[in-house]
This record gives C-alpha cells, structure tokens and sequence, in this order.
C-alpha cells in the first residue's frame, strides 16, 4: 500500500537531508510496518475566487437548476468554499519511504497518532520544465535507526 502524505517544505527538506528521523501523523490510514510512503513537498493552497461551475459543485454543497441566483441557494450554502474551489501548491518535489517501525502514541497522550521511523526509498526532484530527476546517491539511505 502506498500513502501520498502532504508534507511542508522545511519538513521535507529536513527528512531528505536525514536530520528527520521519523514522521509523527494521524493514524487515519492504519499506517503498517513495510508501506510505503509518498512524501510530497506542500506549500499549501490557494482558493479559487470563482467556482468554474458554481451552481453544481462537485464536492456537494450544493445543487442548484440552471439560472437559479447564487443567494437564492440555501443559507448553509452560501460562501461555503470546498476543495473544489481551493488549488493545491506542490513544488513537484517527492520522497518515497518505506516504513520500518509504528509506535501508537496513545501512552504518550496522542491518542490515535503514530510515530513511525523509515527508510528513504528514492527522492524526486521534479525540474519546470516538466523532467524528473532521481537522486540516486540518497536512495536507500536508512533514517530513524533504534
């Protein structure tokens, strides 16, 4: 199984320079010994000022027939921003890590987190001009020893 995991540039940077052995997230994908894990450089999101289709909303806030006013939708409705409206900010920078070992972080107060220590698989750095470069000599490096 593999997790793309959205992961803030510092914070990347810092896993890929192995000054950051392990990851700290919330175990909402049942996180495993042996998975492996997209970390992919986030610098966050932009909303959209105008919903390319507002008056039928992909993520479901709301539906409305052709012509009806936008302030004639329901008030639970109106100036609700989802997903569909937000940009996602990639660097297009990438690191794929195997997960070594999953510590639950329930006994230290964190209940339904893990921490979990890795080993680094391949770090793509994604050029503009659309080409990909693959860090070789990073490969295979092991970060989080116990």
């Amino acid at each position: 199984m593999a997790h793309h995991l959205k992961t803030m540039p510092e914070y990347f940077q810092a896993v890929i320079d192995g000054k950051k052995p392990m990851e700290i997230r919330k175990d909402d994908r049942g996180f495993k010994a042996g998975d492996n894990c997209i970390l992919e450089e986030y610098e966050g999101y932009v909303d959209v000022p105008d919903c390319p289709d507002r008056y039928l909303c992909r993520k479901g806030w709301h539906e409305c027939p052709e012509g009806d006013d936008y302030f004639e939708l329901p008030e639970e409705c109106r100036g609700k921003q989802c997903e569909g409206y937000r940009k996602e900010l990639y660097t297009g920078r990438r690191c794929l890590i195997k997960i070594k070992d999953v510590y639950d972080l329930t006994s230290a107060g964190l209940a339904g987190y893990v921490a979990f220590t890795f080993d680094i698989k391949n770090i793509i750095n994604r050029k503009k001009n659309g080409k990909e470069k693959t860090n070789e000599k990073s490969a295979g490096k092991t970060v989080g020893k116990k």
